[in-house]
């Protein structure tokens, strides 16, 4: 009997000591204010949820500016908070692009959003901006992931690539230099995984895994990728732009360990996808706005970058009548 007892408890130990989970992230990046794929990733999401328990979904920043239906609604910004708590965020990274509306109104979105902000190289700010953590556990049917998170600082004295007078009064710090102070977050959280859920960059998130072996995952944002690989002891991953691609990855983890990753892109401008109809309406009525579709001008041919952005500049100093007219090449998208 003994010994039936000592095997039984010996099984039990080797479980417990190789306990397995899979758990599946979606992830967005740069969405910059489309809003016409949410109703295909609502279902999308809810139909993964459906079916398993382990189902986080992320952004990894830059949820505004770019599209006028949402940088020009009455509460600027609104839609994109609108239609991603109806989508179930669970927590996103600000962005540099967070800033543009100005710090009075981020707080006000970050007070209407039903999922988290996390940034940890920002300081000194106010309001709800000034509740915003480095870190947020969130956790799924007792599978814990510590998400950390930091904006880029590529504006010469270590600021985000938004205009300085919307940050202004704020401190940023290298983003790099905030996870030295999270090595032992994971034992200390008795998370599964940490994940740097950043908006920073190919080359930075690289680094990130090059200098901090304990970070298992990086969600990146800002240079619009879209890939996902293994890299040093750890994996990353980013997921394009525009709201065009959503990223599924599916992981298995093993003594909180990923030890088997699965990355797919999947096309949400596939119109034989699934949508949510009352979200699609939803949606129709943030577009539904007539002066933003008037054609005030046409072109028989289409123009490159940078005569679209000629164009532009040509038609300031002529409206404005100022002697000379500078544009930042950043700000032509199309």
């Amino acid at each position: 009997m003994k010994k039936y007892l000592l095997l039984l408890i010996g099984i039990l130990g080797l479980s417990a000591l190789s306990a397995q989970e899979t758990v599946v992230i979606y992830a967005i990046n740069d969405p910059h204010g489309r809003i016409n794929n949410f109703p295909r990733l609502k279902t999308l999401i809810e139909t993964e949820r459906s079916q398993n328990s382990n189902v986080f979904f992320v952004s990894a920043g830059d949820l505004f500016s770019g599209n006028p239906i949402v940088d020009y609604h009455p509460n600027k910004g609104y839609p994109m908070i609108d239609l991603l708590n109806d989508c179930g965020l669970d927590v996103s990274v600000i962005g540099n692009h967070e800033f543009d509306y100005g710090q009075n109104v981020l707080n006000a979105r970050i007070d209407q959003a039903e999922f988290p902000f996390i940034c940890d190289n920002v300081s000194e700010a106010s309001g709800a901006l000034a509740d915003v953590n480095g870190y947020e556990l969130i956790t799924k049917d007792g599978f814990t992931i510590a998400f950390v998170g930091v904006v880029e600082t590529g504006s010469p004295g270590l600021y985000p690539l938004t205009h300085p007078k919307k940050i202004e009064g704020l401190t940023f710090t290298e983003g790099l230099d905030s996870f030295q102070n999270y090595e032992t977050l994971k034992t200390d959280t008795n998370a599964d995984l940490l994940v740097a859920l950043t908006h920073y960059g190919y080359y930075k998130d690289r680094e990130i895994l090059e200098n901090f072996s304990f970070v298992d995952l990086v969600i990146g944002g800002h240079t619009n990728g879209e890939y996902g690989f293994a890299y040093q002891n750890g994996h990353m991953l980013m997921s394009g732009k525009y709201l065009e691609k959503v990223s599924k990855t599916t992981l298995t983890v093993t003594n909180n360990a990923i030890t088997d990753f699965n990355f797919e892109l999947i096309d949400l401008s596939d119109t034989s996808m699934a949508f949510d109809e009352t979200m699609q309406s939803k949606v129709d009525t943030y577009n539904n706005q007539p002066e933003f579709y008037v054609v005030i001008g046409e072109s028989e041919i289409d123009h490159s970058k940078t005569e679209t952005g000629c164009l532009y500049t040509d038609a300031l100093q002529s409206i404005t009548g100022s002697d000379f007219v500078i544009q930042n090449m950043g700000g032509i998208r199309t």
